[in-house]
């Protein structure tokens, strides 16, 4: 076959790779060899992709190369998968610049809901959004014949949940099971995902009534899935798998635990270990087991030792597959689940009495990604995000921590203030302003260089105090006035050497560069930041030193009554360095810089 493939080509190679894959089920043997069709489907897409002339805009070719971008993804192609995905979405919203090009509803679907499996939840939902309108536009010109809207809807459903966005999850599954009241035939596929989604929510808010009612009408609704698709379809097997995990968590049954031992074992030899659906049937198999012995609440019986060092041993060998799994992937949502429970399984082990003594240190030091100085706009979305997703307790320690307290800065202030309407914590360690960084504020190089009598003066007046502790302290009283007990400030007289916030799920950490004050708040990013998982270690180690900040700081009301005595001692501090302002460029002006 000749190298430059065309349209029609590419998909027909794709095609026969995907049907050769699932019927030999990984083996070796396939015509042409698996490599020698990944490099032509590779050079495919690099030449659609950097060639605008090849790009045919009209809508059926469009469509044609989201089918090819779908296969690209079933074969394990993420990244092809993915810049053909971002071409062609580039190239429509390009091509519609002066008038509407794609009109069809499904189209717009479809490319939503790659962009999910790939992982995009973010340009998933912008995508389906789009979709959604264009069905609104087919309603209204009397040429809706697809019935499209129940798909889109339940597409924006799964995406929302996916994105720990209950509220908005919940409210596009309501908006399915009403489109499904209409006068044809039900879409049984977005019925499923709706019902599926609401059970979810239920699980999610331990609310008993909806996770009675959500739980029969899934029931029902696997039932006619099944009957109309096969029991073996994939849709089909991971609806039972999440229905029969339902039914473990609502009613703890050994029956329940055998079917899922049936859907691992069913998946295991007709896809593989390493298929997408058999490491999450392992994995929903494992948490059973983990909660048949009351392991997630650390009190099973030493008899149980051996059942949940299995249960977490088989977590971790689904969590290994799914990191290693070309369609999922270390970053995919999935993985992020199961590697959130694998830790969860951990913590919860180790706090049994006795604790597992079997288990090997989950932890290593995985960063998550590291943010430069112009990713400063992305470092912010991730931390709004990991905001308003906590539900139990928000760690701060800052220089100043004017980001999360000033309003007028517009970054972290309304996550944090949505955080505590819904009760949860929020606990904060700053740096006090009388700490012997006060030697980095910029002097009057006309003053006395052994003078350090006045050293709160010169710490009122800079910016520093003016700009940022202050109105930060005034924030906090506001708040503590509302929410008396949800948020709580403490002050320490230790240098703090960078930023860290901690959710119960994620953390981040900002490195200082410098130790002048006036040069550590209101900036912004100038080194980079990290962020990292709970299953890093460097989530608990950050856990462990907040703590430690915490015990050896003031509360607000310790630090204002002592006040005095902490500047005293800074100046007693100062004075007996007092040598240093003797230096040249101290005298000068030129060190501390400002």
């Amino acid at each position: 076959m000749d190298a430059d493939l065309s349209l029609d080509e590419a998909i027909a190679l794709a095609d026969r790779a995907a049907d050769e894959e699932e019927s030999a089920q990984g083996a070796a043997e396939v015509s042409p060899p698996r490599q020698e069709t990944e490099d032509l489907l590779t050079g495919y897409v690099n030449r659609i992709c950097a060639d605008a002339t090849l790009w045919d805009n009209d809508p059926k070719i469009v469509a044609r190369h989201t089918h090819l971008a779908q296969c690209l993804l079933d074969l394990g192609m993420k990244k092809e998968s993915r810049d053909l995905t971002n071409t062609t979405i580039r190239r429509m919203e390009r091509a519609e610049s002066d008038a509407i090009v794609y009109t069809e509803a499904e189209l717009w679907n479809h490319l939503g809901a790659l962009l999910a499996d790939q992982g995009d939840l973010t340009g998933a939902r912008a995508t389906l959004v789009c979709a959604l309108g264009r069905a609104h536009q087919d309603e209204s010109q009397e040429r809706y014949e697809t019935r499209e809207r129940a798909a889109i809807l339940a597409n924006l459903s799964e995406a929302s949940l996916q994105m720990n966005d209950l509220e908005a999850a919940d409210f596009w599954a309501d908006k399915v099971l009403a489109e499904l009241r209409r006068p044809w035939e039900p879409d049984l596929t977005a019925r499923l995902a709706a019902d599926r989604v609401k059970l979810a929510i239920a699980r999610t808010r331990h609310d008993a009534k909806a996770l009675e009612s959500s739980l029969a009408r899934f029931e029902e609704s696997v039932q006619l899935f099944v009957e109309r698709e096969g029991s073996q379809a994939l849709r089909a097997l991971d609806a039972q798998i999440a229905l029969a995990s339902a039914r473990q968590e609502s009613h703890p049954d050994g029956q329940h635990i055998a079917e899922l031992e049936y859907l691992h074992a069913t998946t295991h030899a007709t896809l593989g270990p390493e298929h997408r659906e058999t490491i999450i049937a392992q994995a929903a198999l494992a948490a059973a087991e983990f909660d048949a012995v009351d392991g997630w609440e650390g009190s099973g019986e030493p008899k149980d030792a051996p059942r949940m060092t299995a249960a977490i041993k088989a977590l971790e060998a689904a969590r290994n597959y799914a990191v290693e799994s070309p369609d999922l992937g270390q970053g995919h949502p999935q993985t992020r689940i199961l590697r959130d429970a694998l830790a969860d399984m951990h913590a919860a082990a180790k706090s049994a009495d006795p604790p597992l003594s079997e288990l090997g240190n989950l932890y290593d030091y995985h960063l998550e990604k590291v943010y430069l100085p112009h990713e400063s706009d992305a470092r912010n979305s991730a931390k709004q995000q990991a905001l308003a997703r906590e539900s139990d307790e928000i760690r701060l320690i800052a220089h100043a921590g004017a980001s999360y307290f000033l309003k007028e800065i517009d970054l972290f202030y309304g996550p944090v203030v949505d955080a505590l309407q819904r009760n949860v914590h929020f606990k904060v360690v700053i740096s006090s302003p009388w700490s012997t960084l006060a030697a980095f504020l910029p002097g009057n190089p006309t003053a006395d260089p052994g003078n350090y009598g006045n050293i709160d003066e010169l710490v009122r007046r800079s910016d520093y105090y003016q700009k940022a502790f202050r109105p930060v302290v005034r924030s906090y009283r506001r708040l503590k006035k509302r929410y008396p007990d949800h948020v709580e400030l403490r002050v320490t007289p230790l240098d703090i050497p960078g930023s860290t916030l901690l959710t119960t799920d994620v953390g981040f950490f900002e490195p200082y560069i410098t130790s002048n004050p006036g040069r550590r708040t209101r900036r912004g990013m100038s080194v980079f930041e990290v962020e990292f998982r709970k299953d890093s270690q460097y989530h608990p180690d950050s856990l462990e030193e907040f703590n430690t900040q915490w015990e050896l700081s003031s509360t607000w009301d310790e630090f204002e009554a002592n006040e005095k005595e902490h500047i005293e001692t800074l100046r007693a501090e100062m004075q007996a360095h007092g040598y240093v302002r003797d230096r040249e460029k101290v005298r000068r002006g030129e060190v501390p810089r400002p």
